[in-house]
């Protein structure tokens, strides 16, 4: 699961990326106030895929260099808005099917 989320990201695949979560997934990410920005708290499936489906063309959240460190741990630079932050993203969470329940991404 983790490759298949590193892999939307970085091809900014927000249909994807949102596959990965159940129905009440939640993606938290710590990293946008690295940047001054808000930190992101997107609770449901559907909340994950509006965000990236707005934050990828607009290049206010990108990713490069992903390392995959184990099954449910990865880490990239993400650019919020801003320059580039090295971040630690976890799956915290999986619901019966496999799917995520929580993810959660914060500077390395």
């Amino acid at each position: 699961m983790i490759e298949k989320i590193i892999g939307a990201m970085e091809g900014k695949d927000y249909n994807t990326l949102a596959a990965c979560f159940s129905e009440d997934g939640e993606y938290i990410d710590y990293c946008p106030s690295m940047n001054g920005k808000p930190n992101s708290f997107i609770y449901g499936k559907s909340s994950v895929e509006m965000h990236f489906r707005w934050a990828f063309p607009a290049e206010t959240f990108t990713i490069a260099e992903p390392i995959i460190e184990s099954e449910k741990r990865a880490s990239f630079f993400g650019a919020y808005s801003g320059p580039y932050v090295y971040a630690r993203l976890n799956i915290e969470e999986y619901d019966s099917a496999g799917l995520v329940k929580k993810i959660v991404v914060h500077p390395a």
